[in-house]
């Protein structure tokens, strides 16, 4: 798979459901919508209290329910009441969690409620990309230092979680953001989405299948428990692809004949086509994070933070600029989409190449995304596929991107360096 590298082009998001600019909830007047995802509308609101554009995340499970006159919500059929329900408990659930917690690299909720037979959740506006769009605009995999960096402040963010009792369940690239001006941000626990599964509703889309580990297919089979251990999977996963620059192998198809490239041979292969070194204990920890059988895997944040011999912060992560930080590795986006583009992908089954011969690597074109009803629609073929769009964009010059209508990023004209720091793990 190819990952597009074309910015979405400008298009306003619309939806029949969507409550119209001017809606006043609360202190809240919503402005715009900026996406839609299969279980919830995002928009951008002003919040005439405290002056400041904000994010508002509707409860909106759009297979399930429809907007009836004014801001009410009905439910289709009283047969997925139950479904509706155990969602928008979850919902609501998920917005105390992520409200009672304060982490740097956690979205912040402000405040939530229940009204009008829905749920609201007001959170901050984020100004960067996702780490799959980033991934795109890279010349080759990212260094070894600044994985590093990243993965410390998604495992500080993990570590959060997982000392409150909660699982994340849905890391992925599309829900790692690497903000312009802060830290990178752990997104969407989609606690609706997987309330909603259980009930039943298996149109859904639930598993991102190329990054869930092999337990998250068997919920509540005891040999096969979910814990902080599958977290760690989905998070090497993410490695693993950053470094092929293609997905993994789902671990589905793994479970009846691995033929997934192991970690160290990608990594002997990347340090041979592009000159990027990595580090045996890196290897070691994402190597292992990625064993099939859970119970051979790190078992928890400090196993694999000493596998990886990263006990304590990597140097310069409280200034990390993931852009700036990648040198030369990093392109610039351009003002126009450029379909035509391509971007190099690891060829693990090559032979040596010296000299000369690394011009010859192996290139798959970028696929560009796809137009869908006035919303621009990103393509996610390593996603369960669900009834309605997994990612929505806007235009790169001021863009919102939306990961299951579940979080908002919005970019600015010029952004600031943050002097900040992210929280240690």
């Amino acid at each position: 798979m190819t990952e597009s590298t074309s910015p979405p082009s400008a298009s306003r998001v619309n939806h029949v459901d969507a409550l119209p600019p001017g809606t006043r909830l609360a202190e809240f007047e919503i402005q715009e919508l900026l996406g839609v995802g299969g279980f919830g509308m995002v928009y951008k609101a002003f919040d005439h209290s405290l002056l400041r554009p904000v994010a508002i995340k509707e409860f909106m499970p759009s297979a399930l329910a429809g907007r009836s006159q004014g801001q009410s919500l009905w439910v289709r059929s009283s047969s997925d009441q139950q479904a509706f329900q155990a969602g928008l408990a979850s919902f609501m659930g998920e917005a105390r969690l992520l409200a009672q917690f304060d982490h740097p690299s956690l979205v912040k909720v402000f405040r939530f409620w229940e009204a009008n037979n829905t749920a609201y959740m007001v959170m901050p506006l984020y100004t960067g990309m996702t780490f799959k769009q980033a991934r795109a605009l890279m010349r080759t995999p990212p260094p070894e230092a600044w994985l590093r960096k990243m993965l410390w402040s998604v495992l500080g963010a993990l570590r959060v979680l997982h000392e409150g009792n909660t699982l994340h369940r849905d890391i992925s690239p599309d829900n790692i953001f690497l903000q312009y001006n802060g830290p990178p941000v752990l997104l969407d626990l989609g606690a609706a989405r997987h309330a909603i599964n259980e009930q039943g509703r298996k149109h859904t889309a639930v598993l991102k299948v190329n990054y869930a580990p092999i337990e998250q297919y068997a919920d509540g089979d005891e040999e096969l428990r979910q814990g902080p251990w599958s977290d760690l999977y989905s998070l090497a996963a993410v490695v693993h692809g950053c470094l092929c620059n293609d997905t993994p192998l789902p671990a589905t198809l793994r479970s009846i004949r691995d033929r997934m490239v192991s970690f160290s041979r990608v990594a002997k292969t990347v340090k041979r086509q592009f000159g990027v070194d990595y580090s045996a204990s890196f290897v070691a920890a994402i190597a292992q994070s990625l064993a099939l059988r859970p119970e051979d895997r790190p078992q928890n944040i400090d196993a694999f933070l000493l596998t990886m011999g990263m006990t304590s912060p990597p140097e310069g992560v409280e200034h990390f600029d993931f852009r700036l930080d990648l040198g030369g590795v990093w392109t610039e986006p351009s003002d126009r989409p450029v379909p035509a583009r391509v971007i190099p992908s690891v060829d693990v089954t090559a032979t040596p190449r010296r000299g000369a011969d690394l011009e010859a690597l192996t290139y798959r074109s970028a696929r560009p995304s796809v137009h869908d009803g006035g919303a621009v629609v990103q393509e996610a073929p390593d996603t369960v596929a669900a009834e309605g769009p997994d990612t929505v964009a806007t235009d790169m010059a001021d863009t919102v991107f939306i990961d299951v209508g579940d979080s908002v990023f919005e970019a600015p004209a010029a952004t600031e360096a943050s002097s900040e720091p992210p929280a240690p793990p």
